[in-house]
């Protein structure tokens, strides 16, 4: 039999395994739009919806653009500056501001993980102290990155938006290799992915290929495929979350607003309660309605005392409260103690 993935364990109070409740990341990214009491009021919003945990993305911009992108105009309506650097700059929020939103992700008992772009920041968010990181798509080649990620020994998520099946074996073994516990995330770089381009098989095809715990990163319009994602085998779900679609900003419009958010939480929880048990289980409460509507022999045709039974005597009639048919062994061959009418239910009473 196949091995089950290693459990991850985010914390005293929390780890993600096969058949347990998945992780609902609420991703703040950009959405924040560089207002430290934006970023606030999302987190607020994550817990009202009932995520179990916000991400927020750092970046430090001298590791994170070349001298040309700083220089490259970058205009248009989602634009923050002249310049894609200033643009970026505008959407930076300060390690202080990063720290003040882990406490108040931690005040509402949620968890918080951070995307690091570059060694920099994530030494900042470490200091900090974060509950698990992110490897962005763009990244997960970037095997530097992610072996300076990998050596804290915290959990990494890992997102493959970017990357063939080649790319990714290079990075599950610096994993490996560093021993840090991880979720492989699937995902489409498009934003927002187009529902023939999501490819939820292929969380399968990670697990399978990989021995690990998979998750789903959704960049699609609507809530429809994260409940669909955790019916397939999905322990980690994220998904943005905005204040207002229609804001400005590149990342507002592939988000979901608080209540859509809580409707996708809702929805989610109730596909997983009703995945169950694998066991076949019968239900509390289907023994009366099987009483009702199930099937009991009964005499096919009056039946004069004496008489010793044999099936073509036999059908079935509701309720199901008699001797069923896969139990007719027990009348059959043995003789009535008293006359019984057609259609009349048989027990053993009536035999000797």
């Amino acid at each position: 039999m196949p091995t089950a993935p290693p459990t991850v364990c985010l914390g005293p109070h929390r780890s993600l395994a096969a058949g347990q409740p998945a992780l609902v990341v609420a991703e703040l990214g950009q959405n924040h739009n560089g207002r430290p009491e934006l970023a606030e009021a999302l987190v607020d919003a994550a817990a009202w919806a009932g995520a179990d945990a916000v991400k927020v993305v750092k970046r430090d911009l001298e590791w994170e653009l070349a001298v040309e992108a700083r220089q490259r105009p970058y205009r248009g309506p989602h634009a923050y500056g002249p310049t894609y650097e200033a643009h970026r700059r505008a959407l930076e929020l300060a390690p202080a501001v990063h720290a003040r939103l882990a406490e108040r992700a931690r005040r509402h008992r949620m968890l918080f993980v951070a995307t690091a772009c570059d060694p920099p920041s994530a030494e900042a968010l470490r200091a900090i102290g974060v509950d698990a990181f992110k490897i962005a798509s763009r990244d997960l080649d970037n095997l530097p990155l992610l072996a300076h990620v990998a050596a804290y020994g915290l959990p990494v998520f890992a997102s493959t938006g970017m990357s063939t099946f080649a790319e990714i074996d290079l990075a599950v073994e610096v994993l490996r290799q560093r021993q840090c516990p991880h979720v492989l995330l699937q995902c489409t770089s498009l934003y927002p992915t187009p529902i023939d381009q999501v490819h939820l098989r292929s969380m399968a095809a990670l697990a399978e290929r990989y021995g690990v715990l998979v998750g789903y990163s959704d960049h699609s319009a609507g809530i429809l495929l994260p409940p669909v994602a955790v019916a397939l085998g999905a322990v980690v779900i994220e998904k943005h979350l905005t204040l207002d679609c229609n804001a400005r900003g590149t990342d507002h419009a592939c988000s979901l607003e608080p209540e859509a958010f809580r409707q996708m939480v809702e929805n989610l929880r109730a596909v997983e309660a009703a995945l169950g048990r694998a066991d076949k289980p019968l239900a509390q409460g289907v023994a009366e309605v099987r009483g009702k509507l199930g099937r009991s022999l009964v005499a096919r045709m009056p039946l004069e005392a004496g008489t010793r039974i044999e099936e073509h005597m036999l059908a079935l009639r509701s309720p199901g409260v008699g001797i069923s048919w896969l139990a007719r062994d027990r009348l059959l061959g043995r003789r009535l103690l008293r006359p019984v009418a057609a259609g009349h239910l048989l027990s053993l009473d009536d035999v000797r």
